[in-house]
């Protein structure tokens, strides 16, 4: 819109200029004219008071015998009689007024530079005149053609015109060469920010040339996304190897502890196995959420009912703990998704929200439909999380307790980011709308496939 206003600013401008400039042209042309006609008639009465007809007469013929005079004359008596000029007639027709004593006429002109001549001959052309009486009854027109002044002005005018087609043009081009390239630049905003929104580092840029310089961007971009790419495969493979890795010697280790005796350390030692066989099955599974991208597992499903189901869940936990809990749902209509997992999705946000709820608190549990997305949300009144820490919130193994003396393992939050990725939303962090607001709300939007 910017680029649309300075061109048509552009445009006005040139066209005032243009305006300006073939009036002032015309104006100062006919008034230069006007001046010369002037000047010659004082020139000419001067010399008839001085030295009569004779002399106004004798140098009307040595002007117009000057290949470079472009004036005009016609010298008569009281009785109209011809004594000098070059004009063939005396004009008596289509007479007008430029101003005050300064006529608009068509003359008729004689042979060039010779007396007066054949009014058959004469060929008709615009001049400006002014006429001067004599004491004795002569009468002296003085004009000068309007033709170099019209060509003048036609010139001006048509210079006017193709200044402004060429400046229409280059609006014009200018116009297709800014959209093309604002639409080239939200391509690739809209690319990346797809990238962004939805973690998939295989997409890249559309290139349409290899001569432009956004094509050269796009190219330089998709190379960094290669990079970025091989970077993470690099980092996921290493972290799906290991846990596939220790897995099977895992499994073997618990194994050999089954088989000891009862005893406290025994249980205490089995404990600590299902605790890494949780590590490595929530790691597996987060790997293969985010690079399988799978919707095998989709299906019609009512949210209301898996939700109430983690809820149920969760009771013994929530009583233990005399926490308040309220449950808002709207009726959500059938919705396709992945049961398992988004059932797993509801179960670990609030399992964290109970965790860090103190006894005697409060939980707020909403599902809300919000146009073609469905919103899940809990509130809890615990002691929340700093500004600089929630983004780090689902990242794999971070954990707000520095000491790690709480239970889990980091991978809760990680996990559901994974699963509302999946189901095309996204998952965000604020303080609880419950009062003081000191805790933590967090929510995430699904939108049925």
């Amino acid at each position: 819109m910017v680029s649309v206003f300075f061109i048509i600013l552009l445009m006005a401008g040139v066209g005032f200029n243009t305006y300006t400039l073939t009036v002032a042209s015309d104006d100062l042309l006919v008034r230069e004219t006007q001046a010369a006609i002037q000047a010659d008639l004082g020139g000419f009465r001067s010399l008839y008071n001085g030295s009569g007809r004779q002399a106004v007469e004798q140098a009307i013929d040595e002007r117009i015998s000057n290949k470079a005079n472009d004036f005009l004359y016609y010298f008569k008596d009281k009785n109209s009689t011809y004594l000098a000029g070059n004009l063939a007639q005396w004009p008596s027709e289509n007479i007008a007024l430029f101003s005050n004593g300064v006529l608009d006429i068509q003359v008729s002109l004689g042979q060039k530079y010779s007396q007066q001549g054949n009014p058959a001959m004469a060929q008709k052309e615009r001049a400006m005149a002014m006429v001067i009486e004599f004491t004795n009854g002569d009468s002296l027109l003085v004009a000068r053609s309007l033709q170099d002044i019209e060509f003048a002005v036609a010139l001006a005018q048509t210079s006017s015109w193709v200044l402004i087609v060429i400046v229409f043009v280059i609006a014009i081009t200018s116009l297709g060469v800014s959209y093309y390239v604002v639409s080239r630049i939200n391509n690739i905003a809209d690319t990346a920010g797809d990238i962004i929104t939805t973690g998939n580092l295989s997409d890249r840029l559309y290139i349409e040339s290899q001569w432009d310089d956004l094509s050269k961007l796009a190219l330089v971009l998709n190379q960094l996304l290669d990079k970025i790419e091989s970077s993470v495969k690099a980092i996921t493979s290493v972290s799906d190897n290991i846990a596939h890795d220790l897995r099977t010697p895992l499994t073997r280790l618990k194994g050999h502890i089954e088989d000891l005796k009862d005893s406290k350390e025994r249980a205490e030692l089995i404990e600590e196995c299902d605790n890494l066989h949780g590590i490595f099955n929530s790691l597996l599974r987060i790997s293969d959420i985010e690079n399988s991208n799978k919707i095998s597992g989709f299906s019609n499903i009512m949210l209301d009912e898996i939700l109430g189901d983690a809820v149920d869940l969760y009771s013994p936990l929530v009583e233990a703990k005399n926490i308040t809990l309220t449950f808002e749902t709207d009726i959500i209509l059938l919705f396709v998704g992945d049961k398992d997992l988004l059932f797993q999705s509801f179960a670990n946000v609030l399992d964290n929200a109970i965790k860090f709820t103190p006894e005697n608190g409060q939980i707020a549990v909403e599902l809300k439909q919000q146009d073609v997305a469905v919103v899940f949300s809990v509130d809890d009144s615990g002691l929340g999380v700093s500004e600089e820490n929630i983004v780090n919130l689902t990242q794999r193994f971070y954990r707000e307790d520095d000491s790690r003396t709480t239970n889990g393992n980091g991978l809760g939050l990680a996990l559901v980011s994974a699963i509302v990725s999946l189901h095309g939303g996204k998952i965000w962090f604020e303080n609880s709308h419950i009062p003081p607001q000191s805790g933590l709300r967090c929510a995430f939007s699904l939108v049925s496939a």
